[in-house]
């Protein structure tokens, strides 16, 4: 399925190229002298533009053969690791399968046996003569029917095994999809199943290995085999399309294997069309022998003898309750992990006279079972790893976990738990985009950028650097927990989207809750705010005592008045952040999206306005202890010039904020944070020769951004009379190119290096370490450009510049502290874009709402090593549909008591 070559990048390019020469035959005519300079901006980044049209614009080549079965063998071999890592993890073979019969079905929901070619039947802990007789089909079809928890997922992974343990020279690689998240009438099979062998198996994207949409090509080539299980999760309506196009898509792709309940299946083939020349199998119940002999070989010799009332029953009423109940895989499974402990007793099984009822009792009692400390010897490989799972959580806390999962994902109408995917649980933060921390650091970042500046006039390099951290993290930790307690913090619950779980509870009332959130601002605002005086005053006594142009002197009790100042300017922002939050709440009260340039833009005029109002109030905060020597009392508490002071802070909190404004905006048009929510991970293995094709491209986009955003900046920047109005354009048009051209440089890195998380381990954690990594660099790439524009003022002398434009400009970020504060905003501004931002902020909002614990991928491990999860790629899902239906609606515990979830300590 090749790509066409496409037009819209050379449109792209040729505009952008236009608009360009344009701005440089503006400066060229204000400034003759700078006609070399510009000419040679213009050929660049002409160069730069025709490489990324180029590039963007070339069509997918065909795979060579080679490259296809490289890329089969990649496929086949994390198949196979997927799935006998889960097989294991479920029990599968421990000891070894159970004995389901599958009986041929195909009189009643299959196609004529002519067609077919044979009948096919056989037994789950026979695979391999299974496989064999799947093998001898003419056309390899199968349809697998069974009752819930009949083992038809049990038996696709076993087949899947089999079929990949011994696989034939140049066959298909049967990869397991589940089909609850396809839409028939948006995507045909083939295009949804190219798509989810892409995105569950990043690791072929290697074009370097297999060439340029490896996965498209397997499936289009009919090397892959798809096992498609759970047809009847479908939604209803969906089912006749569905499975219209499956018969279309085995018409031209061949082989097939399909799992459905057996009476969804039934009513859907009378309604529509059996699966062309597929064979059917049907599983019949687990015959109680069967099920005695397989606890006799499961149970440990030491549980015989509390299991042996069971396995009376069984052998004395075949059809008992016990054995009806037993006769379904689940349960039998569900009877061994609920009975697996030394301290429980078996027994209680032959009490039941209802097979319904047993089964409920044993899906209710599974959380307990698995999270406890007290868990039965197992494997001497791995004691330790479940019992450390198991012991590592409150049976409670795991049930409400396990609640709002199982909610989470059937609002999100799919089977998969992604770690990327859970901030579609939360709904929009009362305080606005960005929560509490992340606008209480902006805030303090931006004091720390105006205080950086400040404490250079009278401080030495070693003070200054601890005063201006001081004032950081004191100004972020106060901001931080003021907005949280403004906006609602003590109401968390209120903000995750509903579901089972515990909801705030009666709690105290209202005059309480207030009373204990301004115990807590006080408790934490009152000792920062005499930190914060003490850096005021120690820095009003050092500018008292140095030699400047302005005679000052230092009242007494400044730091007191600073600190007082500092708490009126928290309640301020206390007072803001209470009107927002109510404003929003009235205009969204429910949940939207956040992706897209409208949330970006959002968010950046957010940070932008946070920043100021950081830079603004530090910068009249250090002004207040300051006053003239002469004509007013030792006690008072004026400015030097109340007007000129308020419009000299404001005059550079708006430069600094412009700056900011002017980072962010490369970075938005430049998509630095990649505009994906999912995960991603840094690989340097890329041919250099990529890297070099990628930056004339990358450092063109980003000049031509920085130049037209410089200029920007130009008209939202006070300046002095004295300068001249045609160089103001020039520098700051060279200001933005300088930005420009170092964030291109970096976006030609990060396109080179960053790839989509590589699958190849297969495992969640692999993609949250990749990208951790990825935001670190992230962090690092937006911090390099302005210490690197501190190092070039401080070389070449730009503060004391002849020209006044670039004095102004390079005067208005003069100190390492100031630009390592802009820096770092610029980062987090970055990060917030990327997935393992909203992971943590999701964790951290759901912990403290009562419903996930903090990390909530350490949970789902946990989980997952307790075979009540499964690991499928890089997500999760639920072992057992049953289950989690039943957990869903909030059934209570085994003992009857019904809970409500706890906090973890």
């Amino acid at each position: 399925m090749p790509r066409k070559r496409t037009r819209w990048p050379w449109a792209v390019g040729v505009v952008a190229i236009l608009v360009l020469g344009t701005v440089v035959a503006v400066v060229i005519g204000a400034d003759a002298e700078a006609a070399a300079s510009s000419l040679s901006v213009l050929v660049s980044a002409t160069v730069g533009l025709c490489s990324w049209s180029w590039h963007r614009s070339r069509p997918a080549t065909p795979a060579t053969r080679t490259e296809l079965e490289q890329a089969a063998e990649a496929l086949a071999a994390m198949v196979r690791r997927q799935w006998t890592e889960e097989a294991a993890a479920q029990g599968l073979l421990d000891p070894h399968p159970l004995a389901v019969r599958w009986r041929s079905g195909q009189t009643e929901a299959g196609d004529h046996v002519r067609m077919v070619g044979r009948t096919l039947s056989g037994r789950s802990d026979d695979i391999h003569a299974f496989a064999a007789a799947f093998r001898a089909l003419p056309r390899r079809r199968l349809v697998i029917l069974g009752d819930p928890g009949a083992g038809k997922t049990a038996l696709a992974i076993l087949l899947v095994q089999e079929l990949l343990r011994d696989p034939e020279p140049g066959g298909p690689v049967p990869v397991l999809l589940d089909l609850a998240p396809w839409n028939p009438r948006r995507e045909p099979l083939l295009d949804w199943m190219a798509r989810r062998i892409h995105e569950d198996y990043p690791a072929l994207r290697n074009q370097e290995a297999y060439g340029r949409d490896a996965a498209r090509k397997l499936v289009a080539d009919g090397r892959v085999l798809p096992v498609l299980d759970g047809l009847d999760e479908l939604p209803a309506e969906l089912r006749p399309g569905a499975l219209a196009a499956v018969n279309h898509a085995v018409a031209v792709h061949g082989p097939l294997v399909l799992t459905s309940r057996r009476d969804e299946f039934r009513r859907l083939v009378a309604e529509t069309d059996v699966i062309t020349a597929a064979a059917v199998v049907v599983a019949a119940p687990v015959e109680a022998a069967d099920v005695a002999d397989y606890l006799r070989s499961a149970v440990p010799p030491r549980r015989g003898a509390a299991w042996q009332p069971v396995l009376d029953d069984l052998t004395g009423r075949p059809e008992g309750a016990v054995a009806r109940a037993l006769s379904v895989p689940l349960n039998v499974w569900l009877a061994r992990t609920v009975y697996a402990a030394p301290s429980s007793d078996p027994a209680e099984l032959v009490r039941f006279t209802d097979a319904v009822g047993l089964q409920h009792h044993l899906l209710d009692a599974l959380v307990p079972a698995v999270f406890s400390a007290e868990t039965a010897p197992v494997d001497p490989s791995v004691p330790d790893a479940r019992r450390t799972a198991a012991a590592r959580w409150h049976p409670d806390d795991a049930r409400t976990a396990l609640a709002f999962l199982a909610a989470h994902i059937k609002r999100q109408e799919t089977d998969d738990i992604a770690w990327w995917e859970l901030h579609r649980a939360l709904r929009p933060d009362p305080a606005g985009p960005l929560s509490g921390p992340v606008a209480g650091a902006v805030i303090g970042l931006g004091a720390g950028c105006m205080a950086g500046d400040h404490f250079h006039w009278v401080l030495s390099p070693l003070a200054r650097l601890g005063c201006f951290l001081a004032v950081t993290l004191g100004t972020a930790v106060a901001a931080t927990v003021t907005i949280r307690l403004a906006s609602g913090g003590g109401d968390p619950a209120a903000r995750v989207l509903p579901g089972p779980g515990p909801g705030p509870g009666p709690g105290p009332s209202a005059v309480g809750r207030a009373v204990r959130r301004i115990g807590t601002g006080c408790a934490v605002v009152l000792p920062l705010a005499v930190l914060i005086g003490a850096v005021v005053e120690y820095w009003a006594e050092a500018f008292e005592r140095a030699d400047t142009d302005v005679e000052v002197i230092v009242p007494p009790y400044t730091g007191i008045k600073a600190g007082a100042a500092w708490v009126l300017l928290m309640v301020l922002l206390a007072l803001g952040a209470r009107c927002a939050a109510a404003l929003r709440r009235r205009l969204r009260p429910g949940p939207h999206t956040t992706g897209g340039w409208g949330a970006q833009v959002r968010r950046i005029l957010l940070f932008i306005v946070l920043f100021w109002v950081g830079a603004e109030a530090f910068g009249l905060l250090v002004y207040m202890p300051l006053r003239q020597a002469a004509g007013q009392p030792a006690t008072g508490l004026s400015f030097v010039a109340l007007s000129e002071d308020v419009a000299f802070v404001s005059r550079r909190a708006t430069f600094r904020a412009g700056v900011f404004l002017l980072i962010a905006g490369v970075m938005a048009g430049l998509n630095l944070s990649g505009g994906t929510s999912r995960p991603t991970r840094l690989d340097v293995r890329a041919p250099v020769r990529v890297l070099g094709g990628l930056v004339p491209a990358c450092v063109g986009r980003g000049l031509l951004i920085g130049v037209g955003l410089g200029i920007v900046l130009c008209f939202v920047t006070t300046w002095d009379a004295t300068v001249p109005v045609w160089t103001r354009p020039l520098a700051c048009a060279g200001f933005g190119a300088f930005f420009g051209v170092l964030f291109g440089l970096a976006l030609a890195v990060l396109r080179w290096a960053r790839v989509p998380a590589d699958l190849e381990q297969e495992t969640p954690q692999s993609t949250l370490r990749g990208e951790r990594t990825a935001a670190a660099v992230l962090m690092a790439v937006a911090l390099v450009p302005p210490l690197a524009k501190w190092f070039v003022t401080q070389q070449a002398h730009l503060a004391t510049s002849d020209i006044g434009a670039v004095t102004v400009v390079a005067h208005g970020l003069e100190t390492l502290e100031a630009n390592a504060a802009i820096g770092l905003a610029a980062g987090l501004l970055a990060v917030s874009g990327t997935a393992y931002f909203a992971y943590r902020e999701t964790g951290l909002r759901l912990a403290t709402a009562r419903r996930l614990p903090s990390r909530p991928l350490s949970f789902m491990e946990d989980a997952r090593a307790l075979s009540v999860l499964r690991r499928v790629g890089p997500v999760y899902q639920f072992c057992h549909a049953e289950f989690q239906d039943r957990i869903v609606t909030g059934a209570t515990p085994a003992d009857g008591v019904p809970r409500t979830g706890a906090v973890r300590a």
